[in-house]
């Protein structure tokens, strides 16, 4: 008998021999599945290091060029770098900041002028003037808190100034009046314009004469 047919012998008949011959199957194609993956790992990580590499010679050559005075810059043309045409649908990301003309800038940053109405010879104009404005026009209210005094300047400034200081002097007098009114009679703004209004046409003044007799007081 040779050693073969001895050790074949001896295997059938150990158990443990028979469960580990069973087992071999499994943990080799174990082994082979790892291997695989330890391959195709080393693989990936050489192509990784091929491309590292071959970006740092290119780098270095960059370099190289640029110390040795022989790098050559390449500009894009202008056609390139024109506007592309707009995109249909949504689009995201912020906006770029639109270039204002100088002429529009410097629009913006002038004080407006506007001069008080001398038409607005009622009570009643004089006060829709002052709270909302006439034909557009901003209201004094709303000038005063964006602007100050700024807005009446120019040649007339003045002059107009003085007109504004003494239509004060009225507008002052209906807040004060309408601050007693009683508010369940209706608005106490409109309640006492409308009766400063029916005394001046009765006594046949004019705004500067109901101002001068408030001054009088």
């Amino acid at each position: 008998m040779d050693v073969r047919s001895a050790v074949a012998i001896a295997v059938e008949e150990d158990p443990h021999a028979v469960a580990i011959q069973k087992a071999i199957p499994a943990v080799s194609d174990r082994l082979r599945t790892m291997t695989g993956v330890i391959q195709n790992g080393q693989i990936t990580h050489a192509q990784a290091l091929r491309s590292l590499e071959g970006e740092v010679k290119r780098l270095a050559g960059v370099v190289t060029d640029f110390v040795q005075g022989t790098y050559t810059m390449q500009f894009t043309p202008r056609s390139a770098l024109e506007a592309p045409p707009p995109l249909t649908g949504a689009s995201f990301g912020p906006a770029a900041p639109v270039p204002l003309p100088v002429e529009t800038l410097a629009k913006a940053a002038e004080k407006p002028r506007y001069r008080m109405s001398r038409t607005a010879t009622t009570i009643p104009a004089l006060w829709k003037e002052w709270t909302v404005g006439l034909q557009g026009q901003p209201s004094i209210e709303v000038l005063d808190n964006r602007y100050g005094s700024d807005w009446r300047s120019g040649p007339d400034a003045a002059a107009e100034r003085q007109f504004y200081s003494r239509r004060k002097i009225l507008i002052t007098e209906i807040r004060r009046l309408a601050a007693v009114e009683d508010p369940s009679q209706g608005d106490p703004y409109e309640i006492v314009v409308n009766r400063l209004e029916d005394d001046r046409i009765r006594a046949k003044a004019s705004l500067s004469k109901v101002i001068d007799a408030i001054k009088r007081g």
